[in-house]
């Protein structure tokens, strides 16, 4: 017989022990849920079906906040908040004319060359235009073989507004808009304040109207200097974009330069729209490698320089943002009102965020938010 001993089997490991969760303390109503969640569809289907009506009425709010502090100081010289409020819309409405007017004749000249800037476009990407134009006659042959075999299909031709019946639809209510604007601007600015008040005013509690009266302060001069901080930032990158497209040899410098300044109130996705305008603008422009990618490069490297040093060092952490609430802000109000719901909506989530912050069964939402 052998020495050797032999080792007994080996036991499956033990299961490890899980203990079942604990139940939640508070558990929630379900018609609570139910109700709120109605109220949340309801609200949603308000916004995107009165945006013709809310959109112009939350763009003089956002205005108001900004351009009160310019009321306020003309007040302080002895200017009533009226007549105050009649200059500030009349300067900041005739500089945006004037800003139209300057840039128009540079707009209208793209304009007019984009059937030759088109063909240029399209001379350039030969290969990728023969690509689709194989594909495009690969799918006509197969739709004409569908139509052979079914029989010939009746063209059914929809006739729509001409393009100049379009253009003058679209003037009158930019027009529209942009009066109805003016005259909610001004009386936001004028009336504003007293309207609030009274509002704060008839509240019993004398906390609430304490805690209310602070909470719109809060607003007030939290949005003001964050709007003003950005403003000035955003035309100190319009200037650098001008100087630099204007040192690259870009034809209309100053036309980029404007439209960077405004694209970049909408972080994240106006930073990219633009880079890719000006990659276009060169390629049609230039036909060297260094004088098509330079433009655009130098663009990237002044909103990295502007996004990641020069806006967290001025705007401070007072109203710091989470990155993925203003991103998923940005696509929200872009799909509710388009371009204009996209430009506001970081205004719209700082003021949200503020007034989270505020009650405390919102606090955590707030959190969240920055």
């Amino acid at each position: 017989m052998s020495d050797r001993t032999i080792d007994p089997p080996l036991s499956p490991p033990p299961e490890p022990v899980t203990e079942p969760l604990p139940p939640a303390r508070n558990p929630r109503d379900p018609v609570r849920v139910a109700v709120v969640g109605l109220f949340v569809i309801a609200l949603l289907f308000t916004l995107y079906f009165g945006r013709d009506v809310l959109l112009p009425i939350m763009l003089a709010l956002i205005l108001s906040l900004l351009l009160r502090p310019c009321v306020r100081g003309l007040y302080r010289l002895g200017l009533p908040e009226a007549l105050g409020a009649a200059v500030v819309v009349i300067v900041v409405f005739g500089a945006g004319l004037g800003a139209i007017f300057t840039l128009a004749t540079p707009a209208t000249e793209w304009v007019n060359r984009m059937p030759r800037v088109v063909h240029e476009l399209e001379f350039k990407l030969g290969d990728i235009r023969e690509g689709i134009d194989r594909a495009r006659e690969a799918s006509r042959q197969i739709e004409q073989m569908a139509s052979d075999r079914n029989g010939a299909a009746r063209e059914v031709v929809v006739r729509g507004p001409s393009l100049a019946e379009q253009v003058l639809h679209q003037a009158e209510a930019v027009i529209a808009n942009v009066v109805i604007l003016q005259v909610l601007l001004y009386f936001f600015l004028a009336r504003g304040r007293q309207s609030l008040e009274a509002l704060i005013g008839t509240m019993r509690d004398v906390d609430d109207r304490v805690h209310y009266a602070m909470v719109a302060a809060t607003v007030q001069q939290n949005i003001a200097a964050y709007l003003a901080t950005i403003t000035v930032i955003n035309i100190g990158l319009g200037l650098a974009t001008t100087l630099a497209m204007w040192l690259w040899g870009v034809p209309n410098a100053a036309l980029w330069g404007t439209l960077a300044g405004l694209i970049n109130y909408v972080p994240f996705i106006g930073p990219a729209v633009m880079t890719a305008v000006l990659f276009l603008v060169s390629a049609l422009s230039f036909d060297g490698g260094v004088h098509i990618f330079g433009p655009p490069l130098t663009f990237v490297a002044l909103t990295m320089m502007e996004g990641n040093f020069l806006t967290p060092m001025i705007v401070g952490r007072r109203l710091a943002l989470n990155p993925i609430a203003v991103f998923v802000s940005i696509l929200f109000w872009g799909w509710m009102w388009g371009i204009p719901g996209a430009l506001l909506a970081v205004p719209i989530l700082a003021i949200l965020k503020i007034l989270f912050d505020a009650h405390e069964p919102l606090k955590p939402i707030g959190a969240l938010l920055g």
